[in-house]
Protein backbone atom coordinates (compact mmCIF):
# COMPACT_ATOMS: atom_id res chain seq x y z
CA UNK A 1 0.00 0.00 0.00
CA UNK A 2 2.90 2.37 0.66
CA UNK A 3 3.82 2.53 -3.01
CA UNK A 4 0.42 3.83 -4.10
CA UNK A 5 1.36 7.47 -4.02
CA UNK A 6 4.74 6.97 -5.62
CA UNK A 7 4.03 4.90 -8.72
CA UNK A 8 2.15 7.63 -10.55
CA UNK A 9 2.84 7.60 -14.23
CA UNK A 10 3.40 11.01 -15.78
CA UNK A 11 2.45 11.97 -19.28
CA UNK A 12 0.20 10.49 -21.95
CA UNK A 13 2.58 9.60 -24.72
CA UNK A 14 -0.02 8.12 -27.09
CA UNK A 15 -1.60 11.52 -27.69
CA UNK A 16 0.15 14.04 -29.88
CA UNK A 17 -0.15 17.82 -29.52
CA UNK A 18 -3.21 19.13 -31.34
CA UNK A 19 -3.81 22.43 -33.10
CA UNK A 20 -7.36 23.76 -32.87
CA UNK A 21 -8.64 26.08 -35.61
CA UNK A 22 -9.43 29.64 -34.56
CA UNK A 23 -13.17 29.08 -34.82
CA UNK A 24 -12.93 26.44 -32.12
CA UNK A 25 -12.11 29.15 -29.61
CA UNK A 26 -15.38 30.88 -30.48
CA UNK A 27 -17.38 27.66 -30.07
CA UNK A 28 -15.86 26.78 -26.73
CA UNK A 29 -16.00 30.16 -24.99
CA UNK A 30 -19.26 31.75 -26.03
CA UNK A 31 -21.54 29.60 -23.87
CA UNK A 32 -24.25 31.60 -22.12
CA UNK A 33 -26.05 30.50 -18.93
CA UNK A 34 -29.67 29.47 -19.37
CA UNK A 35 -32.11 32.25 -18.63
CA UNK A 36 -35.44 30.54 -19.08
CA UNK A 37 -35.72 28.57 -15.85
CA UNK A 38 -39.46 28.17 -16.34
CA UNK A 39 -38.73 25.69 -19.14
CA UNK A 40 -36.52 23.51 -16.97
CA UNK A 41 -37.61 20.17 -15.63
CA UNK A 42 -38.46 20.73 -11.99
CA UNK A 43 -36.54 17.89 -10.38
CA UNK A 44 -36.86 18.15 -6.62
CA UNK A 45 -34.16 15.66 -5.72
CA UNK A 46 -30.56 15.27 -6.83
CA UNK A 47 -31.10 11.52 -6.92
CA UNK A 48 -33.97 11.93 -9.37
CA UNK A 49 -31.80 14.04 -11.69
CA UNK A 50 -29.03 11.45 -11.44
CA UNK A 51 -31.33 8.66 -12.59
CA UNK A 52 -32.83 10.87 -15.30
CA UNK A 53 -29.32 11.43 -16.72
CA UNK A 54 -28.47 7.74 -16.96
CA UNK A 55 -31.53 6.81 -18.97
CA UNK A 56 -30.68 5.40 -22.42
CA UNK A 57 -32.67 8.17 -24.10
CA UNK A 58 -32.12 11.52 -22.40
CA UNK A 59 -35.09 13.88 -22.51
CA UNK A 60 -34.70 17.54 -23.46
CA UNK A 61 -36.02 18.53 -20.04
CA UNK A 62 -33.40 16.41 -18.25
CA UNK A 63 -30.65 17.90 -20.40
CA UNK A 64 -31.86 21.42 -19.59
CA UNK A 65 -32.02 20.59 -15.89
CA UNK A 66 -28.45 19.29 -16.09
CA UNK A 67 -27.21 22.50 -17.70
CA UNK A 68 -29.01 24.56 -15.09
CA UNK A 69 -27.37 22.53 -12.34
CA UNK A 70 -23.93 23.05 -13.90
CA UNK A 71 -24.45 26.79 -14.30
CA UNK A 72 -25.47 27.17 -10.66
CA UNK A 73 -22.36 25.39 -9.42
CA UNK A 74 -20.09 27.18 -11.88
CA UNK A 75 -21.37 30.52 -10.64
CA UNK A 76 -20.52 29.43 -7.10
CA UNK A 77 -17.07 28.27 -8.26
CA UNK A 78 -16.27 31.78 -9.50
CA UNK A 79 -16.48 33.03 -5.91
CA UNK A 80 -13.68 30.69 -4.77
CA UNK A 81 -9.97 31.55 -4.93
CA UNK A 82 -8.24 30.77 -8.23
CA UNK A 83 -6.89 27.23 -7.73
CA UNK A 84 -3.73 27.55 -9.84
CA UNK A 85 -1.53 30.06 -11.62
CA UNK A 86 -3.00 32.17 -14.44
CA UNK A 87 0.14 31.38 -16.42
CA UNK A 88 -0.34 28.21 -18.46
CA UNK A 89 3.36 27.34 -18.15
CA UNK A 90 2.99 27.19 -14.37
CA UNK A 91 0.05 24.76 -14.25
CA UNK A 92 2.00 21.53 -14.76
CA UNK A 93 4.63 22.46 -12.12
CA UNK A 94 1.76 23.40 -9.78
CA UNK A 95 0.19 19.98 -10.28
CA UNK A 96 3.53 18.29 -9.61
CA UNK A 97 4.07 20.31 -6.42
CA UNK A 98 0.60 19.37 -5.25
CA UNK A 99 1.29 15.68 -5.95
CA UNK A 100 4.60 15.94 -4.09
CA UNK A 101 2.82 17.41 -1.07
CA UNK A 102 0.29 14.58 -1.08
CA UNK A 103 3.15 12.07 -1.10
CA UNK A 104 4.79 13.88 1.82
CA UNK A 105 1.56 13.95 3.81
CA UNK A 106 0.94 10.27 3.11
CA UNK A 107 4.41 9.37 4.37
CA UNK A 108 3.67 11.32 7.53
CA UNK A 109 0.40 9.41 7.95
CA UNK A 110 2.16 6.05 7.54
CA UNK A 111 4.81 7.08 10.06
CA UNK A 112 2.15 8.06 12.59
CA UNK A 113 0.39 4.70 12.17
CA UNK A 114 3.65 2.83 12.76
CA UNK A 115 4.03 4.82 15.95
CA UNK A 116 0.68 3.52 17.17
CA UNK A 117 -1.74 6.22 16.02
CA UNK A 118 -5.34 4.98 15.50
CA UNK A 119 -7.06 4.81 12.13
CA UNK A 120 -7.95 8.25 10.85
CA UNK A 121 -11.26 7.33 9.22
CA UNK A 122 -12.88 4.02 10.07
CA UNK A 123 -13.99 3.02 13.57
CA UNK A 124 -15.42 -0.37 12.56
CA UNK A 125 -15.92 -2.60 9.54
CA UNK A 126 -19.52 -1.41 9.14
CA UNK A 127 -18.16 2.14 9.02
CA UNK A 128 -15.82 1.15 6.17
CA UNK A 129 -18.60 -0.65 4.26
CA UNK A 130 -20.87 2.37 4.69
CA UNK A 131 -18.15 4.45 3.04
CA UNK A 132 -17.93 2.03 0.11
CA UNK A 133 -21.59 2.21 -0.79
CA UNK A 134 -21.97 5.96 -0.18
CA UNK A 135 -19.19 6.50 -2.73
CA UNK A 136 -20.94 4.33 -5.31
CA UNK A 137 -23.10 7.01 -7.05
CA UNK A 138 -19.89 8.94 -7.75
CA UNK A 139 -17.61 6.04 -8.60
CA UNK A 140 -20.11 4.37 -10.90
CA UNK A 141 -19.87 7.49 -13.11
CA UNK A 142 -16.08 7.45 -13.55
CA UNK A 143 -15.28 8.98 -16.93
CA UNK A 144 -18.87 10.13 -17.56
CA UNK A 145 -17.86 13.80 -18.08
CA UNK A 146 -16.04 12.80 -21.30
CA UNK A 147 -18.70 10.53 -22.76
CA UNK A 148 -20.20 13.09 -25.16
CA UNK A 149 -16.94 13.40 -27.09
CA UNK A 150 -17.26 9.82 -28.36
CA UNK A 151 -19.78 11.07 -30.92
CA UNK A 152 -17.00 13.18 -32.47
CA UNK A 153 -14.87 10.16 -33.28
CA UNK A 154 -14.11 11.42 -36.81
CA UNK A 155 -12.72 14.74 -35.56
CA UNK A 156 -9.02 14.45 -34.68
CA UNK A 157 -9.25 17.40 -32.27
CA UNK A 158 -11.34 15.31 -29.88
CA UNK A 159 -9.22 12.15 -30.07
CA UNK A 160 -7.33 12.91 -26.81
CA UNK A 161 -10.58 13.26 -24.88
CA UNK A 162 -11.97 10.06 -26.40
CA UNK A 163 -8.76 8.24 -25.44
CA UNK A 164 -8.94 9.48 -21.85
CA UNK A 165 -12.50 8.13 -21.60
CA UNK A 166 -11.40 4.79 -23.05
CA UNK A 167 -8.48 4.72 -20.60
CA UNK A 168 -10.84 5.14 -17.64
CA UNK A 169 -13.15 2.38 -18.90
CA UNK A 170 -10.13 0.11 -19.40
CA UNK A 171 -10.21 0.09 -23.20
CA UNK A 172 -12.50 -2.91 -23.00
CA UNK A 173 -10.39 -4.81 -20.44
CA UNK A 174 -12.56 -5.62 -17.42
CA UNK A 175 -9.54 -5.76 -15.10
CA UNK A 176 -8.72 -2.14 -15.93
CA UNK A 177 -12.29 -0.86 -16.08
CA UNK A 178 -12.72 1.25 -12.95
CA UNK A 179 -16.48 0.75 -12.72
CA UNK A 180 -16.12 -3.04 -13.06
CA UNK A 181 -13.57 -3.03 -10.26
CA UNK A 182 -15.75 -0.89 -7.99
CA UNK A 183 -18.81 -3.06 -8.64
CA UNK A 184 -16.75 -6.12 -7.69
CA UNK A 185 -15.65 -4.36 -4.52
CA UNK A 186 -19.31 -3.80 -3.62
CA UNK A 187 -20.29 -7.36 -4.54
CA UNK A 188 -17.40 -8.97 -2.66
CA UNK A 189 -18.39 -7.11 0.51
CA UNK A 190 -22.15 -7.61 0.04
CA UNK A 191 -22.83 -3.90 0.34
CA UNK A 192 -26.48 -2.97 0.17
CA UNK A 193 -27.97 -1.41 -2.92
CA UNK A 194 -26.52 2.09 -3.30
CA UNK A 195 -29.62 3.21 -5.19
CA UNK A 196 -31.41 3.74 -1.85
CA UNK A 197 -28.99 6.40 -0.61
CA UNK A 198 -29.95 9.95 0.35
CA UNK A 199 -29.73 12.84 -2.12
CA UNK A 200 -26.51 14.24 -0.69
CA UNK A 201 -24.46 11.36 -2.09
CA UNK A 202 -25.52 11.90 -5.71
CA UNK A 203 -24.34 15.46 -6.40
CA UNK A 204 -20.85 14.66 -7.73
CA UNK A 205 -22.33 11.96 -9.96
CA UNK A 206 -24.85 14.46 -11.34
CA UNK A 207 -22.03 16.91 -12.14
CA UNK A 208 -20.14 14.21 -14.04
CA UNK A 209 -23.17 13.03 -15.99
CA UNK A 210 -24.28 16.59 -16.75
CA UNK A 211 -20.86 17.52 -18.17
CA UNK A 212 -20.81 14.42 -20.36
CA UNK A 213 -24.22 15.27 -21.83
CA UNK A 214 -23.20 18.85 -22.68
CA UNK A 215 -19.62 18.59 -23.90
CA UNK A 216 -19.95 21.16 -26.67
CA UNK A 217 -20.96 23.91 -24.26
CA UNK A 218 -18.52 23.09 -21.45
CA UNK A 219 -15.25 22.03 -23.07
CA UNK A 220 -12.98 24.37 -21.01
CA UNK A 221 -14.79 23.33 -17.83
CA UNK A 222 -14.36 19.65 -18.72
CA UNK A 223 -10.63 20.10 -19.23
CA UNK A 224 -10.46 21.79 -15.81
CA UNK A 225 -12.61 19.09 -14.21
CA UNK A 226 -10.31 16.42 -15.63
CA UNK A 227 -7.32 18.17 -14.10
CA UNK A 228 -8.99 17.99 -10.70
CA UNK A 229 -10.16 14.41 -11.07
CA UNK A 230 -6.78 13.05 -12.10
CA UNK A 231 -5.03 14.30 -8.96
CA UNK A 232 -4.55 11.56 -6.38
CA UNK A 233 -5.80 12.85 -3.02
CA UNK A 234 -4.41 12.14 0.44
CA UNK A 235 -7.92 11.16 1.59
CA UNK A 236 -8.11 8.45 -1.08
CA UNK A 237 -4.71 7.03 -0.14
CA UNK A 238 -5.57 6.97 3.57
CA UNK A 239 -8.95 5.35 2.88
CA UNK A 240 -7.33 2.68 0.69
CA UNK A 241 -4.74 1.90 3.37
CA UNK A 242 -7.35 1.57 6.13
CA UNK A 243 -9.69 -0.51 3.99
CA UNK A 244 -6.83 -2.90 3.31
CA UNK A 245 -6.13 -3.05 7.05
CA UNK A 246 -9.71 -4.23 7.60
CA UNK A 247 -9.31 -6.99 4.99
CA UNK A 248 -11.39 -5.09 2.42
CA UNK A 249 -9.39 -5.57 -0.75
CA UNK A 250 -9.04 -2.12 -2.26
CA UNK A 251 -7.61 -2.88 -5.72
CA UNK A 252 -10.00 -0.31 -7.14
CA UNK A 253 -8.33 2.51 -5.21
CA UNK A 254 -4.80 1.40 -6.10
CA UNK A 255 -5.87 1.11 -9.75
CA UNK A 256 -7.12 4.69 -9.72
CA UNK A 257 -4.10 5.99 -7.82
CA UNK A 258 -1.63 4.52 -10.30
CA UNK A 259 -3.41 5.35 -13.58
CA UNK A 260 -5.63 8.43 -13.20
CA UNK A 261 -2.84 10.99 -12.91
CA UNK A 262 -1.42 9.84 -16.23
CA UNK A 263 -3.93 12.02 -18.06
CA UNK A 264 -3.14 15.32 -16.31
CA UNK A 265 -0.35 16.23 -18.70
CA UNK A 266 -2.69 15.49 -21.61
CA UNK A 267 -5.30 17.90 -20.24
CA UNK A 268 -2.67 20.66 -19.91
CA UNK A 269 -1.49 19.85 -23.43
CA UNK A 270 -5.01 20.38 -24.81
CA UNK A 271 -5.31 23.62 -22.90
CA UNK A 272 -2.32 25.18 -24.64
CA UNK A 273 -3.80 25.44 -28.16
CA UNK A 274 -7.10 26.66 -26.71
CA UNK A 275 -5.38 29.55 -24.99
CA UNK A 276 -3.15 30.21 -27.98
CA UNK A 277 -6.21 30.77 -30.17
CA UNK A 278 -7.63 33.42 -27.84
CA UNK A 279 -7.95 36.74 -29.78
CA UNK A 280 -6.96 38.89 -26.80
CA UNK A 281 -5.42 38.76 -23.34
CA UNK A 282 -8.85 39.34 -21.78
CA UNK A 283 -10.33 36.43 -23.75
CA UNK A 284 -7.42 34.21 -22.69
CA UNK A 285 -7.99 35.08 -19.04
CA UNK A 286 -11.74 34.48 -19.38
CA UNK A 287 -11.14 31.03 -20.88
CA UNK A 288 -8.63 30.10 -18.18
CA UNK A 289 -11.18 31.26 -15.58
CA UNK A 290 -13.65 28.78 -17.05
CA UNK A 291 -11.03 26.03 -16.81
CA UNK A 292 -10.48 26.99 -13.16
CA UNK A 293 -14.23 26.86 -12.48
CA UNK A 294 -14.34 23.40 -14.03
CA UNK A 295 -11.47 22.34 -11.79
CA UNK A 296 -13.53 23.43 -8.78
CA UNK A 297 -16.45 21.24 -9.90
CA UNK A 298 -14.66 18.08 -8.78
CA UNK A 299 -15.05 19.40 -5.20
CA UNK A 300 -18.84 19.68 -5.44
CA UNK A 301 -20.77 17.26 -3.26
CA UNK A 302 -19.53 15.22 -0.31
CA UNK A 303 -15.81 14.56 -0.16
CA UNK A 304 -14.24 11.51 1.51
CA UNK A 305 -13.86 13.06 5.00
CA UNK A 306 -17.51 14.20 4.91
CA UNK A 307 -18.71 10.74 3.89
CA UNK A 308 -16.68 9.18 6.68
CA UNK A 309 -18.00 11.65 9.23
CA UNK A 310 -21.58 11.10 8.11
CA UNK A 311 -21.66 7.52 9.38
CA UNK A 312 -23.89 6.99 12.43
CA UNK A 313 -23.93 3.40 13.72
CA UNK A 314 -26.95 4.09 15.92
CA UNK A 315 -28.98 5.40 13.01
CA UNK A 316 -27.92 2.58 10.69
CA UNK A 317 -28.82 -0.01 13.33
CA UNK A 318 -32.29 1.44 13.91
CA UNK A 319 -32.90 1.63 10.17
CA UNK A 320 -32.19 -2.06 9.71
CA UNK A 321 -34.37 -2.91 12.75
CA UNK A 322 -37.36 -0.83 11.57
CA UNK A 323 -38.74 -3.37 9.05
CA UNK A 324 -38.21 -6.17 11.61
CA UNK A 325 -40.18 -4.43 14.35
CA UNK A 326 -43.41 -6.35 13.85
CA UNK A 327 -41.74 -9.75 14.18
CA UNK A 328 -39.66 -8.73 17.21
CA UNK A 329 -42.68 -7.20 18.97
CA UNK A 330 -44.64 -10.42 18.43
CA UNK A 331 -41.83 -12.61 19.76
CA UNK A 332 -41.34 -10.35 22.77
CA UNK A 333 -45.06 -10.47 23.64
CA UNK A 334 -44.95 -14.26 23.53
CA UNK A 335 -41.86 -14.23 25.74
CA UNK A 336 -43.58 -11.92 28.23
CA UNK A 337 -46.68 -14.11 28.40
CA UNK A 338 -44.58 -17.20 28.97
CA UNK A 339 -42.84 -15.44 31.87
CA UNK A 340 -46.15 -14.18 33.27
CA UNK A 341 -45.42 -10.45 32.77
CA UNK A 342 -46.93 -7.69 30.64
CA UNK A 343 -45.04 -5.52 28.14
CA UNK A 344 -44.24 -2.04 29.50
CA UNK A 345 -44.86 -0.01 26.35
CA UNK A 346 -47.72 1.13 24.18
CA UNK A 347 -49.18 -1.07 21.45
CA UNK A 348 -47.12 0.68 18.74
CA UNK A 349 -43.64 1.30 20.16
CA UNK A 350 -40.91 3.03 18.21
CA UNK A 351 -37.76 1.14 17.28
CA UNK A 352 -35.69 2.96 19.96
CA UNK A 353 -38.31 2.18 22.63
CA UNK A 354 -38.39 -1.50 21.69
CA UNK A 355 -34.62 -1.78 21.64
CA UNK A 356 -34.37 -0.03 25.02
CA UNK A 357 -36.79 -2.57 26.47
CA UNK A 358 -34.94 -5.51 24.93
CA UNK A 359 -31.65 -4.16 26.24
CA UNK A 360 -33.02 -3.77 29.77
CA UNK A 361 -34.20 -7.39 29.65
CA UNK A 362 -30.77 -8.62 28.55
CA UNK A 363 -31.53 -9.44 24.91
CA UNK A 364 -28.63 -7.39 23.47
CA UNK A 365 -26.03 -7.09 26.21
CA UNK A 366 -23.01 -9.12 25.07
CA UNK A 367 -20.11 -6.87 26.01
CA UNK A 368 -17.96 -8.55 23.37
CA UNK A 369 -18.10 -8.55 19.57
CA UNK A 370 -17.10 -12.22 19.58
CA UNK A 371 -20.19 -13.11 21.63
CA UNK A 372 -22.88 -11.36 19.57
CA UNK A 373 -24.14 -14.60 18.02
CA UNK A 374 -25.09 -15.83 21.50
CA UNK A 375 -27.23 -12.80 22.33
CA UNK A 376 -30.98 -13.19 22.66
CA UNK A 377 -31.62 -10.71 19.85
CA UNK A 378 -29.35 -12.54 17.42
CA UNK A 379 -30.78 -15.98 18.25
CA UNK A 380 -34.35 -14.68 17.93
CA UNK A 381 -33.69 -13.03 14.57
CA UNK A 382 -31.94 -16.17 13.38
CA UNK A 383 -34.86 -18.38 14.46
CA UNK A 384 -37.37 -16.05 12.77
CA UNK A 385 -35.26 -15.91 9.61
CA UNK A 386 -34.96 -12.10 9.76
CA UNK A 387 -31.17 -11.80 10.14
CA UNK A 388 -29.88 -9.17 7.68
CA UNK A 389 -27.12 -9.84 5.17
CA UNK A 390 -23.98 -8.09 3.97
CA UNK A 391 -23.49 -4.54 5.18
CA UNK A 392 -26.53 -4.59 7.47
CA UNK A 393 -25.30 -7.79 9.14
CA UNK A 394 -22.02 -6.05 9.92
CA UNK A 395 -23.95 -3.11 11.39
CA UNK A 396 -25.82 -5.54 13.66
CA UNK A 397 -22.56 -7.20 14.76
CA UNK A 398 -20.84 -3.89 15.51
CA UNK A 399 -23.83 -2.46 17.39
CA UNK A 400 -24.30 -5.56 19.54
CA UNK A 401 -20.60 -5.57 20.34
CA UNK A 402 -21.00 -2.05 21.78
CA UNK A 403 -24.62 -2.29 22.95
CA UNK A 404 -23.86 -1.05 26.46
CA UNK A 405 -22.79 2.33 25.10
CA UNK A 406 -25.34 2.64 22.31
CA UNK A 407 -28.41 1.37 24.18
CA UNK A 408 -27.95 3.99 26.90
CA UNK A 409 -28.20 6.72 24.26
CA UNK A 410 -31.41 5.45 22.64
CA UNK A 411 -33.64 7.58 24.87
CA UNK A 412 -31.77 10.75 23.85
CA UNK A 413 -32.46 10.56 20.12
CA UNK A 414 -33.84 13.81 18.74
CA UNK A 415 -37.16 14.08 16.91
CA UNK A 416 -35.26 15.01 13.72
CA UNK A 417 -33.14 11.88 14.00
CA UNK A 418 -36.23 9.70 14.45
CA UNK A 419 -37.87 11.25 11.39
CA UNK A 420 -34.70 10.65 9.36
CA UNK A 421 -34.61 7.02 10.46
CA UNK A 422 -38.25 6.46 9.50
CA UNK A 423 -37.71 8.19 6.17
CA UNK A 424 -34.59 6.16 5.34
CA UNK A 425 -36.21 2.89 6.36
CA UNK A 426 -39.22 3.49 4.13
CA UNK A 427 -37.41 5.20 1.23
CA UNK A 428 -38.79 4.30 -2.20
CA UNK A 429 -37.04 5.03 -5.47
CA UNK A 430 -39.12 6.45 -8.31
CA UNK A 431 -37.94 6.41 -11.89
CA UNK A 432 -34.80 4.47 -11.02
CA UNK A 433 -32.77 2.89 -13.81
CA UNK A 434 -33.39 -0.79 -13.20
CA UNK A 435 -30.13 -2.83 -13.29
CA UNK A 436 -32.06 -5.80 -14.68
CA UNK A 437 -33.34 -3.59 -17.49
CA UNK A 438 -29.76 -2.42 -18.06
CA UNK A 439 -28.64 -6.05 -18.45
CA UNK A 440 -31.44 -6.69 -20.96
CA UNK A 441 -30.46 -3.58 -22.90
CA UNK A 442 -26.84 -4.73 -22.96
CA UNK A 443 -27.83 -8.13 -24.33
CA UNK A 444 -30.04 -6.48 -26.93
CA UNK A 445 -27.15 -4.20 -27.88
CA UNK A 446 -24.83 -7.18 -28.24
CA UNK A 447 -27.39 -8.93 -30.43
CA UNK A 448 -27.77 -5.78 -32.51
CA UNK A 449 -23.99 -5.63 -32.97
CA UNK A 450 -23.97 -9.24 -34.16
CA UNK A 451 -26.71 -8.43 -36.66
CA UNK A 452 -24.69 -5.64 -38.28
CA UNK A 453 -23.58 -6.51 -41.80
CA UNK A 454 -22.04 -4.84 -44.82
CA UNK A 455 -25.28 -3.06 -45.61
CA UNK A 456 -25.30 -1.35 -42.21
CA UNK A 457 -24.42 2.31 -42.32
CA UNK A 458 -21.29 3.66 -40.69
CA UNK A 459 -23.32 5.98 -38.43
CA UNK A 460 -25.62 3.18 -37.27
CA UNK A 461 -22.70 0.99 -36.23
CA UNK A 462 -20.84 3.77 -34.42
CA UNK A 463 -23.99 4.99 -32.67
CA UNK A 464 -24.59 1.48 -31.38
CA UNK A 465 -21.02 1.20 -30.11
CA UNK A 466 -21.31 4.55 -28.35
CA UNK A 467 -24.60 3.59 -26.73
CA UNK A 468 -23.00 0.42 -25.36
CA UNK A 469 -20.06 2.26 -23.79
CA UNK A 470 -22.19 4.94 -22.15
CA UNK A 471 -21.90 5.54 -18.38
CA UNK A 472 -23.38 2.66 -16.34
CA UNK A 473 -23.30 0.49 -19.48
CA UNK A 474 -19.63 0.26 -20.46
CA UNK A 475 -18.82 -2.22 -17.67
CA UNK A 476 -21.23 -4.87 -19.01
CA UNK A 477 -19.79 -7.61 -21.20
CA UNK A 478 -21.42 -6.01 -24.25
CA UNK A 479 -20.02 -2.62 -23.27
CA UNK A 480 -16.49 -3.99 -22.83
CA UNK A 481 -16.71 -5.59 -26.24
CA UNK A 482 -17.95 -2.34 -27.79
CA UNK A 483 -15.11 -0.40 -26.14
CA UNK A 484 -12.53 -2.71 -27.72
CA UNK A 485 -14.06 -2.19 -31.16
CA UNK A 486 -14.30 1.58 -30.68
CA UNK A 487 -10.65 1.65 -29.57
CA UNK A 488 -9.63 -0.13 -32.76
CA UNK A 489 -11.64 2.29 -34.87
CA UNK A 490 -10.00 5.24 -33.15
CA UNK A 491 -6.50 3.81 -33.63
CA UNK A 492 -6.96 2.80 -37.27
CA UNK A 493 -8.64 6.04 -38.28
CA UNK A 494 -11.86 6.98 -40.02
CA UNK A 495 -10.45 6.59 -43.55
CA UNK A 496 -9.81 2.89 -43.02
CA UNK A 497 -13.12 2.49 -41.29
CA UNK A 498 -15.05 4.11 -44.15
CA UNK A 499 -14.67 0.78 -45.93
CA UNK A 500 -17.32 -1.33 -44.19
CA UNK A 501 -15.50 -4.62 -44.67
CA UNK A 502 -12.56 -3.25 -42.63
CA UNK A 503 -14.87 -3.03 -39.63
CA UNK A 504 -15.82 -6.67 -39.90
CA UNK A 505 -12.23 -7.78 -40.40
CA UNK A 506 -11.45 -5.84 -37.26
CA UNK A 507 -14.18 -7.61 -35.28
CA UNK A 508 -12.52 -10.96 -35.95
CA UNK A 509 -9.42 -9.97 -34.04
CA UNK A 510 -10.87 -7.74 -31.29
Amino acid sequence: MEEIAFRVKRGFDTISSLQFPTYFYDVSTQRKPQRHAQHLLQINHTRSLYHALIQPHLSKQARNAARHCLDVHLQQAKLRPFPFSENIEDIQPWLERRSSQVNKDYRAYLHSRRQGAPRRYFTSKSHALHFLHTMAPTRMTDGAWLFGFLKRWQDVRYAPLCKIYLNIVGEGNEYRNQVVQYQRLLDDNECRDWRTLDDQYYMQGVIRLALGQNVEQYLPEIIGFNLGYQQVSLAMLVAAYELNEMNIKSHYFTLGATTEDACSASAVKMLQPLLADAPSLAARQALLARVASGYQLHKVGMDIPAMVENFDLQKEFLCLMQPRMHALKRIHRIDCLERGILPKWLSHPSAPALMMQLYEEGWTDTGDVAMVQRSGLWLTMQRENILPQGYELQVLIDWLGQSKDYAKRLSHLSADCLRAINHQASSLIEGIYDPVQKEIMGQQGGDALDRMNESSSQDDIMNLLIRLIAPLMHHTQEGLRAARIYQSVLEKGSQLYSQHHAFFLMRDVV
